[in-house]
């Protein structure tokens, strides 16, 4: 109890209630001594990685749920449908004729659970000269696949990019199942989604990139490397999973809506500490400080922990399902997904508006070390994503990669690993920036939500649909099932 008030003691003893800003007093409650580091490490020591449908992400969304309440914001369950369920067991590789060498490997995300055995080929970085090169030898076979070493977030795209174009040779050519050298060093594994995301029918993996150096040598020097796989998860159909949605009602235009969030799930090698567990916790400190701090904003502001956010945003998506009616009156929808490096900026999607308003806010920002910039191109790979297809002014922000990009989804995205002290300064910026819109003027906002139209010429502007297949997020769009009517 002492963390919520001590704010308030230090803006009296230096006379600045009533002569500063909301702003100004909501940035320094949150640079000073607040609960976040506290709430951080209980999400992810004690709760841990939290798969959406495993017990661990419903003990994260009760938690989310009762920090809120703690801090007397109005907040609420949101219930939707993820598709299907997939919930890893375990993994295991073993080479049949050399009992001696066991890799160390991990299955991608909703790989078929079963038993597979075959010959390992070596496709070079798998391109798809590469594999056509090597025609029906494929057929029925592993195939080794190189990756460049990922070391920032440019890495992490790039090796997203690179598994779909694998990924979509290697199913044409019959492969039995696509091994992955890891991006990273030192034997770190991780997982993320295939471009079939829940559709997945073909056996994918991540092996430690020391172990798949040793087969690509075993391999040129002529030596025979025959596979056993076992992947075993737990399976089923759709489900019911939660985000938790908490506001803090406008003053004068209570129906209009700013919305900041950040996903509450994450994979469980790790804890999920960068992705995305530092981002919640920094969600729920501006909340608290607004409430402390008894901040008013005009337009009303909703804080958002997303589930199902690694799966295919599937909980921002049905948040926009259900207030497709309401989206004309979202003036902005911040996601908050990349670690805890400091915010150098944001992204912002491709709405001219949205950079001339943001800039706006961010002029006079008082840290002198700070010097943002607005990114004008759309981002697919996080919660701000079906705002995007529903029209709606939206941002990311846009961070350092600190450790983000090596930790990514990785069994090394630890509590150790956050940037506590600019986790801070960037819950400063982020309460700033959404501070500012839900108190700009109503001649202040001068966008609107765009048409279909308007939205597709944006994706045809920067030729987004490669990268929405590698998400997989391209046919729902293009069917009417996802985005604006």
């Amino acid at each position: 109890m002492k963390y919520f008030f001590l704010p308030i003691l230090l803006l009296l003893s230096f006379g600045l209630i009533g002569q500063s800003s909301d702003a100004d007093r909501l940035r320094a409650a949150l640079l000073e001594d607040t609960p976040i580091e506290n709430d951080l490490q209980q999400l992810c020591d004690e709760i841990g990685g939290r798969v959406t449908g495993a017990n661990s992400n419903t003990a994260a969304v009760e938690w989310g749920l009762q920090k809120f309440q703690d801090a007397g914001v109005s907040v609420k369950k949101d219930p939707f449908q993820m598709p299907s369920l997939w919930l890893p067991k375990s993994t295991e590789m073993r080479f049949t004729n050399m009992a001696d060498f066991v890799p160390q490997v991990v299955a991608k995300y909703h790989s078929p659970p079963g038993i597979y055995q075959g010959n390992l080929v070596s496709v070079g970085m798998g391109t798809p000269e590469e594999i056509e090169a090597l025609g029906s030898q494929l057929y029925g076979k592993f195939i080794l696949v190189e990756m460049d070493l990922c070391l920032d977030i440019g890495g992490l795209f790039a090796e997203y990019a690179a598994a779909t174009t694998v990924e979509n040779a290697a199913r044409a050519a019959g492969v039995k199942g696509i091994i992955f050298m890891s991006s990273r060093p030192k034997k770190l594994l991780y997982r993320f989604i295939t471009s079939q995301a829940t559709d997945e029918d073909l056996p994918q993996f991540v092996m430690a990139r020391e172990d798949a150096k040793r087969c690509q040598r075993l391999l040129e020097s002529g030596k025979e490397i025959r596979v056993a796989a076992s992947i075993q998860a737990e399976t089923g159909g759709a489900f019911e999973s939660h985000n938790v949605i908490a506001e803090i009602k406008g003053s004068q235009y209570p129906d209009e809506v700013v919305i900041i969030g950040a996903h509450i799930d994450s994979w469980a090698l790790g804890t999920g500490a960068n992705d995305n567990g530092c981002n919640v916790s920094m969600m729920i400190d501006i909340a608290r400080q607004m409430k402390v701090l008894n901040i008013q904003p005009k337009r009303t502001i909703r804080f958002a922990l997303w589930n199902g956010e690694e799966q295919g945003y599937f909980g921002s998506w049905d948040y926009t399902k259900d207030h497709a009616n309401e989206m004309e009156k979202h003036i902005m929808a911040m996601s908050v997904d990349i670690g805890s490096g400091a915010i150098t900026g944001f992204f912002t999607n491709g709405r001219e508006e949205m950079v001339n308003a943001t800039d706006k806010i961010l002029a006079n920002y008082p840290d002198t070390s700070a010097t943002f910039t607005s990114i004008n191109v759309p981002i697919v790979g996080t919660d701000n994503f079906d705002f995007m297809l529903q029209g709606v002014g939206n941002l990311v922000a846009n961070h350092l990669s600190a450790t983000y990009g090596l930790n990514y989804h990785a069994a090394s995205d630890t509590y150790d690993k956050v940037d506590i002290p600019q986790l801070k300064k960037n819950a400063a910026i982020v309460g700033t920036v959404a501070l500012g819109y839900a108190n700009m003027s109503k001649e202040e906002v001068n966008w609107k939500q765009q048409s279909r139209e308007e939205v597709q010429a944006l994706f045809d502007e920067h030729k987004l649909e490669f990268t929405m297949r590698m998400f997989n997020v391209w046919d729902p769009w293009v069917s009417g099932a996802r985005g604006v009517k």
